[in-house]
């Protein structure tokens, strides 16, 4: 279920970047979102774990590789209430610049890891807080730079589909 609330995450963080209010139903665009959504959010999944159990390994050894997952699976629970407001704004509101709630939403998930990991030693751990926000950072940046060029990808697609479509129903250029 955990994972389920992850995917819905990332699938709306992508959905609501590439969506335009002047193509509300263009498929490409938001399936591009969508794929773009889902491949991030398991890139961002991969990275939090493994950097996690890099810098714990005693808490992989005592408790297993397991107990690292189920903890930044809970900690994507916090990324809900912005999930929520960047629905508003980009569905309800019409904002088109909704990158902060994705942004805070990524590193609400840093601290949140670092609190689900300091329950398991029994203390809070510096390291552990600046190592899931280093990573946080890195892909909160990633995301706004990445979108900013990504964005210009969905027209070039229903472009190339356009000419291959052409071609194949007129019999080709000529």
């Amino acid at each position: 279920m955990k994972s389920f609330v992850r995917f819905l995450c990332f699938a709306s963080f992508g959905i609501c970047t590439f969506y335009s209010v002047l193509e509300p139903t263009n498929p490409c665009r938001l399936g591009f979102g969508l794929l773009f959504g889902i491949i991030f959010g398991w890139l961002f999944k991969l990275f939090l774990n493994g950097f996690l159990g890099l810098f714990n390994p005693k808490i992989k050894k005592e408790h297993g590789k397991s107990v690292i997952k189920n903890a930044t699976d809970t900690s994507m629970g916090f990324m809900l209430p912005f999930v929520f407001m960047l629905l508003i704004a980009t569905f309800y509101l019409n904002w088109s610049h909704t990158s902060a709630f994705i942004s805070a939403g990524i590193m609400a998930v840093g601290t949140a890891s670092a609190i689900e990991i300091g329950k398991l030693i029994g203390k809070s751990s510096i390291k552990i807080t600046i190592v899931t926000s280093a990573v946080c950072l890195l892909f909160s940046f990633t995301w706004i730079l990445s979108t900013a060029f990504l964005i210009k990808v969905p027209p070039f697609i229903e472009g190339g589909a356009g000419i291959i479509k052409t071609l194949l129903s007129k019999g080709g250029v000529g």
